[in-house]
């Protein structure tokens, strides 16, 4: 009797055991067949180089866009692998002529901004982040960003409303909501007081988001290199 019901003991724990590593077996096989979705951000990109013709964005190794990116271009969000992502623009040519590494993290929004010293010799990417929560009621909300070598720092402004202070060169201001409505903006000089630019007849729509962009020189050679203030809808 004794033999018999260790005998048995023995039978319901091999049992056991193998029923267990079947389903560890079977949970690796599900795990496999249904792999976790992979996490990512979202990043958009602001052409600000007037000293290269055209561009292509790398991210990693991969080209983000396709077609050639010229100045005051932009490129719309495109989903990114979260953690450490290297950024590089290439000329026309494939030279690579700035790349810089940047953080990204799950379901974050971010800017990529291209930029070149006043003298056109050096280049640089900065990051931004976009905070792309929706504005409340029938707002729109509106963003500076500096991307001007020779100017100083800027405020923009919707008549008496002043909606940003002092940004410095490659600097952003924080989004501000503002009535969803055709109306215009100045850009102003902060420390001379007077407006450089202007932005006629931008219509807001309601539940919008939007990025005044400056880029170019105050005082340009060429034309083509001229202060410019652009509109990029960030949603």
């Amino acid at each position: 009797m004794n033999i018999k019901l260790q005998y048995t003991s023995k039978s319901v724990l091999l049992a056991s055991l193998f029923a267990f590593l079947a389903v560890a077996v079977g949970c690796k096989k599900d795990d496999n067949n249904n792999p976790q979705p992979t996490a990512t951000a979202k990043v958009a990109f602001l052409n600000g180089v007037f000293a290269s013709d055209s561009l292509d964005l790398f991210v990693d190794t991969k080209k983000a866009n396709s077609k050639l990116l010229g100045f005051g271009d932009h490129l719309a969000y495109l989903s990114v692998t979260v953690g450490e992502r290297a950024f590089e623009i290439k000329d026309k040519d494939e030279k690579s002529i700035a790349k810089k590494s940047f953080k990204t993290e799950k379901d974050n929004d971010y800017s990529i901004l291209a930029s070149n010293s006043a003298d056109g010799k050096t280049f640089e990417l900065i990051q931004i982040a976009d905070d792309l929560t929706a504005p409340t009621g029938d707002k729109a909300k509106i963003r500076l960003v500096h991307l001007s070598p020779d100017a100083g720092k800027l405020n923009l402004a919707s008549g008496e409303t002043v909606l940003a202070e002092n940004i410095s060169y490659k600097g952003a201001s924080l989004y501000k909501e503002v009535d969803a409505k055709k109306t215009s903006f100045e850009i102003v000089d902060a420390d001379a007081e007077e407006t450089i630019l202007n932005v006629e007849g931008l219509d807001l729509a309601k539940g919008k988001i939007y990025t005044i962009w400056v880029s170019g020189l105050q005082d340009p050679e060429d034309q083509g290199e001229a202060l410019k203030a652009r509109i990029f809808t960030n949603k």
